[in-house]
């Protein structure tokens, strides 16, 4: 007896057609993991003439579970499913019945879904072109050297890339000039930003290339894109500063609320009393306050964000307060440990619905709360240099960028001191 095709076994009774259901659909196939149909018949050669008729069933039921369930993933399984139909099947006669259906399939999808959709499965099934989202795991499979945070933004550019693409056959130098237009236009990356995703974009492009021997990786080069940004959209894109008695409206809000979000009021006095980064407070431990009256920023996304922050008076009674009750040698509750290490996720994600509630759009977020403080610090008269030891921002000239020691712990005490709130903030509960 010759090999047996794929999806056709025998059994006691004879030859038999069977196909596995894809895990996500199965609830809807009362929870069976396969297909099985009997081809009434003891000879091969007639199995195989009638195995595809059944499977192109099979497959037309699978279709339209997944219709119901995961989309363009169960099309896209759809379609190699009859490209390894054909490719599998041996026999002449029987892989011209398959090509036949697929055929009808194909003409079918155009009515359903459109031409573009027939025309990329008609590529995949008959030329040889490469789909890419089924590619993405065996790509990620090269990348486990790097961390957990990487590996997942490595993922989420190669799954767009795929999202907008789907196979190899659209993949040109103008199109690819168009992918980096979506990315800014579409997606509202920065150029920066579309620059760093190429690197994983073409880190994957280069394994589909080693695969099937194509060449497209060369296509994913960083280009200079056209100058299409408006001050409007430069607007749009950029934070916008609470007023001081908006910053007081927050804290007193979360204080406020049907459950009090003691916390969460904390977060919104310290960072409204330092200018510090939303994570930069989430990591400030009991360890970190120093006799001086301040407090060292040791872990932050710049290097100039390393640097002793002086404690506001309206924060020195909950400082003490948070030491006495601290229990992990955090200084802050509520900020359990979230993705990647962020400590913030939690209560970023309370203060966002808390600023929503209070009819702030999403031009507003804690960081804005950080742009209050530079505003007041600015209208108050400080030096722009004093300004960015606080914030930890890189210094605007050269020289005392490169040369200065910084501003003195008295000097940013004395300036931090000018940053006020209506009724103030932080007293202890």
């Amino acid at each position: 007896m010759s090999k047996l095709p794929r999806y056709l076994t025998i059994r006691k009774l004879g030859f038999y057609a069977v196909m596995e259901i894809p895990k996500p659909v199965r609830p809807l196939f009362d929870m069976k993991p396969r297909f099985l149909q009997s081809l009434q018949t003891r000879d091969q050669r007639l199995a195989e003439r009638r195995l595809p008729i059944v499977i192109a069933r099979w497959k037309d039921q699978i279709e339209k579970a997944q219709g119901t369930s995961n989309g363009s993933t169960g099309l896209m399984w759809e379609i190699m499913e009859w490209r390894k139909a054909i490719d599998e099947t041996s026999d002449e006669v029987s892989k011209e019945v398959i090509e036949g259906l697929a055929y009808e399939w194909v003409e079918k999808l155009a009515v359903q879904k459109g031409v573009d959709a027939a025309k990329e499965a008609h590529g995949v099934i008959f030329n040889n072109v490469q789909p890419l989202s089924p590619h993405i795991e065996d790509w990620a499979a090269t990348i486990t050297h790097l961390d957990a945070k990487t590996q997942s933004l490595h993922r989420l550019a190669v799954t767009t890339l795929c999202e907008y693409f789907k196979t190899t056959a659209r993949v040109n130098e103008e199109s690819v000039e168009e992918f980096l237009l979506y990315l800014r236009n579409e997606k509202e990356l920065s150029d920066k930003t579309i620059g760093i995703r190429l690197s994983p974009i073409r880190s994957f492009m280069q394994f589909i290339d080693k695969k099937f021997k194509t060449r497209f990786q060369p296509l994913f080069t960083i280009k200079a894109l056209p100058r299409v940004a408006t001050a409007k959209t430069a607007k749009q894109r950029a934070w916008v500063p609470f007023t001081a008695q908006e910053v007081s409206r927050l804290w007193q809000a979360a204080l406020e609320k049907r459950q009090p979000d003691k916390e969460l009021a904390d977060f919104i006095a310290f960072g409204a009393y330092t200018g510090c980064r939303i994570e930069e407070l989430a990591q400030l431990r009991v360890q970190d306050l120093t006799e001086n009256g301040s407090f060292r920023v040791t872990d932050s996304k710049t290097a100039a964000g390393i640097r002793e922050v002086p404690i506001h008076p309206a924060l020195s009674g909950l400082v003490e307060q948070l030491k006495e009750k601290n229990t992990d040698g955090f200084l802050l509750r509520g900020s359990d440990e979230g993705a990647f290490g962020k400590r913030s996720d939690a209560v970023g994600k309370r203060f966002g619905k808390l600023k929503t509630k209070l009819g702030f759009g999403p031009q507003h977020v804690f960081h804005s709360i950080r742009k209050t403080v530079v505003s007041q610090l600015e209208q108050a008269g400080v030096s722009e240099n004093t300004t960015a030891d606080l914030v930890g921002h890189d210094k605007p000239r050269i020289t005392y960028g490169l040369y200065s020691a910084g501003a003195s712990l008295k000097q940013k005490a004395e300036a931090l001191a000018l940053v006020k709130y209506e009724n103030g903030l932080a007293h202890p509960a």
